[in-house]
């Protein structure tokens, strides 16, 4: 009877190992094959890691692939914004790079409502999403999510909301201060974040790997817990 029983308890053992890896990796292929074909839109350059792999869709319709090398500061930036905002009705509520300012933010509202926090600062310049700050004091981000911020409030006493300046921006009233740095087999090209209408971010492809990772160890797990329950159920039993 065991000469039976050990060939049936060895298919019982080994079918469990192969079958939820084999499993995981057709799902994880299946999700790296759609992963490929599909782009997540960011929206702040912020989101962007050295190396990921964009693809970068400018204003006048063209379409650039390549690595990100990184973000550097556009030149003459301060030109370009005095040349597009002064002497507008936003050049007295905007404040202009290098223009210290109170920023006027708020934290996730609590049981008692949101909590007002201000903070002096140098605002440096905006990009999608953030305006970029020079704090006085190092306990504040450089970088400040317009979802987060209340209101920038100049020197002179004019203010300007965060649903202002996010429309302002939107309709490209107000320069951004960001090139983007992509590399490809022919050369490295910064493009103005002025000119990008579109990142999009390829998703990452390694559900493959992933997929077989998870379903070896629920196998494994399987493989323990049948061995456990095949010796519990034999032991103490004689041999025929």
């Amino acid at each position: 009877m065991q000469r039976i029983l050990s060939p049936l308890a060895f298919l019982v053992l080994v079918l469990p190992l192969t079958g939820c890896s084999v499993i995981g990796l057709a799902i994880g292929a299946g999700e790296d094959n759609r992963a490929s074909r599909e782009f997540s839109q960011l929206t702040t350059l912020d989101e962007l890691s050295t190396g990921s792999s964009l693809t970068l869709v400018t204003t006048h319709g063209d379409t650039l692939k390549g690595e990100l090398v990184g973000l550097k500061e556009i030149r003459e930036y301060d030109k370009i914004y005095h040349e597009k905002v002064s002497g507008t009705p936003l050049g007295d509520v905007v404040p202009a790079p290098q223009a210290q300012v109170t920023v006027v933010t708020h934290e996730k509202a609590t049981l008692i409502g949101a909590r007002q926090k201000r903070f002096r600062a140098k605002v440096l310049g905006f990009d999608p999403g953030v305006v970029r700050l020079m704090p006085v004091t190092s306990r504040y981000s450089p970088v400040l999510p317009l979802s987060a911020l209340d209101s920038l409030v100049n020197d002179g006493g004019h203010s300007i909301d965060s649903a202002t300046l996010i429309a302002m921006i939107r309709e490209s009233r107000v320069p951004f201060i960001s090139e983007v740095g992509i590399v490809n087999p022919q050369d490295t090209l910064w493009l103005p974040a002025d000119e990008i209408s579109l990142i999009l971010h390829e998703s990452s492809s390694n559900g493959a790997i992933t997929g077989f990772l998870v379903g070896a160890a629920i196998d494994v797990a399987v493989y323990f817990l049948v061995i456990r329950n095949f010796k519990l159920g034999f032991s103490g039993q004689g041999t025929f």
